[in-house]
């Protein structure tokens, strides 16, 4: 089953390219890292912990629909 990630859940991470994500198999201590950051730390700190209150929010939505039942006839 497919999910769809949300994509507040990566927000302060750069998503790599192709060629980029292969070399990070190389990248043992993690010299590469990117991340978005903005100008402000603390700006960074309050969307970070935003975007995290809106998936926990997104997660509790998806407890609450119904999930349809298939009964074999």
């Amino acid at each position: 089953m497919a999910k769809n990630i949300s994509p507040r859940t990566g927000y302060l991470f750069a998503t790599p390219s192709s060629l980029h994500g292969a070399a990070r198999v190389f990248d043992f201590w993690g010299v590469y890292d990117e991340y978005n950051l903005d100008e402000s730390p603390d700006r960074d700190l309050a969307t970070a912990v935003l975007q995290d209150w809106l998936v926990l929010a997104d997660d509790a939505a998806g407890l609450l629909t119904p999930t349809p039942v298939i009964t074999s006839e």
